[in-house]
């Protein structure tokens, strides 16, 4: 059942040009500002086709401007996803502090 929403985010988009994408991937960041979630439940949320949700969070990645907070089932596809969020507040450490936890020897 879940997977049926999942569903909604490919309707109603076409491949061709498309002249809204600023406004979509401004919304995008500003929404995961405000709310932790998978990008097929910001997709959901902001009624924007899910593929371009995916580029969205490639770009603000690769601008540094997106974190993954953690994995975990996501609401809409019942399968572990990555949470995300723009939001500096909820940026995790530095991943390369945490590289060797819980080896012999080191410390």
């Amino acid at each position: 059942m879940k997977n049926q929403k999942a569903g909604k985010a490919f309707e109603g988009a076409t491949p061709q040009k498309y002249d809204n994408w600023q406004n979509e991937y401004r919304q995008f960041a500003e929404y995961l500002k405000k709310n932790t979630a998978t990008a097929t439940m910001v997709a959901i949320a902001l009624n924007i086709y899910r593929p371009n949700a995916c580029r969205y969070k490639r770009w603000l990645q690769e601008a540094g401007k997106l974190w993954e907070t953690g994995k975990a089932v996501c609401a809409i596809t019942g399968f572990k996803a990555a949470y995300l969020t723009t939001n500096p507040d909820l940026r995790p450490s530095d991943p390369q502090t945490r590289l060797f936890d819980g080896m012999e020897g080191i410390g």
